[in-house]
C-alpha cells in the first residue's frame, strides 16, 4: 500500500526529540517495516534522528506584504496581531500543503491518505476526496483548548469551525478515551471515532540488558541504584516533583542516584531544583539523545517513574511509559487518565496519588529495598508490552481500516 502521511504542524520537527516527533517516526517506520511505502510531507524536517519512511519538506509560503505588514505594525495589539499573524501561516499553509501532495500525486498515487490533526489543519479531507482514497485522521491533543490556555486564539470561531470539519473523517484515531470524547462532542461520528493507544517497537530493547557501558559514562556503576525518566522537560511533565522524592529517597538510599535524560522549557527549572536540593553529585543529566540510544539509557536505569502532574482532563498517551515497560523496568507512576489502564498496580509498576511527592517517594524507596521486586514488576511489564502495545499491531489495524471504509466526504 503506499500511503500518503501529512504533518502540517510547524511545531513538530519530524527528525527532532519531541514525542511527537518520535511518534511519528515510529508509526511510519512500523509501516515500513510491513512493506509499505510511506511518504511524509512536512513544514518541519528538523534533525538528529532518522526515519525509514521518505519524508519531504514543504516550506511554507510568506504571507503577503498587504497582510503582514499591518499586522506587525499594530503597536497597542501587538500581542494579539502575533496570534492573528500565526494562525492566518497555518491557515494558509493548507494550500502550500496541498499543491504539493498533488504535484506528488502526479507521479505517486496513494492508496491510502493518514493526517496527524494539526490546528487549522484542512488539508488532508478535501485532498483524500479529489483522490479518492480513504482518509484517517489522528487526533493526539485538543489543540485548541490547549492554545486557548496557553497563548490565545485570534480566530476561535474559525478555529472551532476548522476542528469540526477535521473531525468528519473516515475514522478519526483517537490516542485515548479522553480524546475520544473531546472528538464526539465537536462533531465527530461516534461510530467513526477509535481509541488507539501509543506503542512501541519492542525489538529496540532488551530487558535483560544493563548497560554497563552507559552506565559507565555516566559515572555510575553496579553498586548504584538508578532512578530514570526520559522524555521531553515540559512542566506538566512534573520532573521538579521527582527531584523533590529522589531527595528524600536518597537520605535513606545514599547509594541511589537520578539520571534524567531529555531536554526541553522546563530543564532551567528542573535544574535549578537540583541545585537547590544539594543533590548535584547524585543526579546525571545527559540532555537529549537521539531516540536510536534510548533504549541502553533505559537499560541503565533500575527504577523508571513518569512523574505527571495532575491534571483534569488527562488525555496523554505516554510514549515514555510504553518504552519504559519495553525496557522491562518497574514504572511509578500517578494514577491518571490512560496510565491507569496502562500500569497495574503491583505487577508492572506501582502508583501513587497524582501530586503526592511523599508516596512518589515511597513508591521510590519500596523498590529501591527490593531488587526482586524490581525484576519481577520489570519481567512483567516488558511481557505486556510485547503482547498488547506494538507498533506493529498498530500499524496492521491501520492498514486494515485503509482498506476501504466507509465514505463520509461531503
Amino acid at each position: 500500500m503506499r500511503i500518503l502521511y501529512l504533518c502540517a504542524d510547524f511545531g513538530i520537527p519530524i527528525l527532532g526529540f519531541k514525542g511527537a516527533s518520535v511518534h511519528v517516526r515510529e508509526l511510519t517506520d512500523a509501516l515500513t517495516r510491513l512493506g509499505h511505502d510511506v511518504v511524509i510531507l512536512t513544514p518541519n524536517l528538523g534533525g538528529g534522528n532518522t526515519t525509514m519512511a521518505r519524508v519531504e519538506l514543504v516550506p511554507e509560503t510568506a504571507l503577503p506584504a498587504p497582510i503582514s505588514w499591518p499586522l506587525r505594525r499594530i503597536g497597542r495589539f501587538w500581542s494579539r496581531s502575533k496570534r492573528l499573524e500565526r494562525e492566518l501561516r497555518e491557515l494558509r499553509y493548507n494550500a502550500t500543503l496541498r499543491q504539493a501532495a498533488l504535484r506528488l500525486t502526479r507521479s505517486w498515487q496513494p492508496d491510502l491518505l493518514y493526517e496527524r490533526y494539526a490546528l487549522y489543519g484542512l488539508a488532508g479531507r478535501g485532498l483524500a476526496h479529489d483522490l479518492d482514497v480513504p482518509y484517517l485522521l489522528e487526533v493526539n491533543a485538543p489543540l485548541r483548548l490547549e492554545r486557548q490556555r496557553a497563548r490565545g486564539v485570534a480566530l476561535d470561531w474559525l478555529a472551532r469551525w476548522a476542528e469540526r470539519r477535521a473531525f468528519r473523517a473516515d475514522r478519526v484515531l483517537c490516542v485515548s478515551q479522553t480524546m475520544a470524547e473531546y472528538v464526539t462532542a465537536r462533531g465527530a461520528r461516534p461510530e467513526r471515532v477509535l481509541v488507539q493507544p501509543n506503542a512501541v517497537d519492542v525489538a529496540k530493547f532488551d530487558p535483560h540488558d544493563r548497560a554497563v557501558d552507559v552506565r559507565a559514562r555516566l559515572g555510575l556503576s553496579d553498586e548504584h541504584l538508578v532512578i530514570g525518566f526520559a522524555g521531553s522537560l515540559k512542566p506538566w511533565h512534573g520532573v521538579e516533583s521527582l527531584v523533590d522524592a529522589f531527595a528524600q529517597v536518597h537520605r535513606r538510599f545514599p547509594f541511589a542516584r537520578l539520571l534524567i535524560v531529555g531536554d526541553g522549557p522546563a530543564r532551567e527549572a528542573v535544574t535549578r531544583c537540583v541545585a537547590e536540593r544539594d543533590i548535584e553529585g547524585v543526579v546525571a543529566f545527559p540532555g537529549n539523545v537521539p531516540h536510536a540510544e534510548v533504549p541502553r539509557y533505559l537499560a541503565a536505569m533500575d527504577v523508571t517513574a513518569a512523574p505527571y502532574l495532575d491534571a483534569p482532563e488527562f488525555y496523554f498517551s505516554p510514549l515514555k511509559v510504553f518504552e519504559y515497560m519495553a525496557a522491562g523496568r518497574p514504572v511509578v507512576a500517578p494514577r491518571l487518565g490512560q496510565i491507569a489502564q496502562l500500569i497495574r498496580d503491583g505487577e508492572t509498576g506501582l502508583f501513587y496519588t497524582p501530586g503526592a511527592v511523599d508516596e512518589l517517594a515511597d513508591r521510590l524507596s519500596t523498590l529501591a529495598d527490593s531488587a526482586d521486586l524490581r525484576a519481577r514488576l520489570g519481567a512483567s511489564a516488558a511481557a505486556e508490552a510485547r503482547e498488547r502495545y506494538t507498533w506493529e499491531a498498530t500499524a496492521r489495524r491501520i492498514v486494515a481500516l485503509g482498506e476501504r471504509p466507509t465514505n463520509t466526504q461531503g
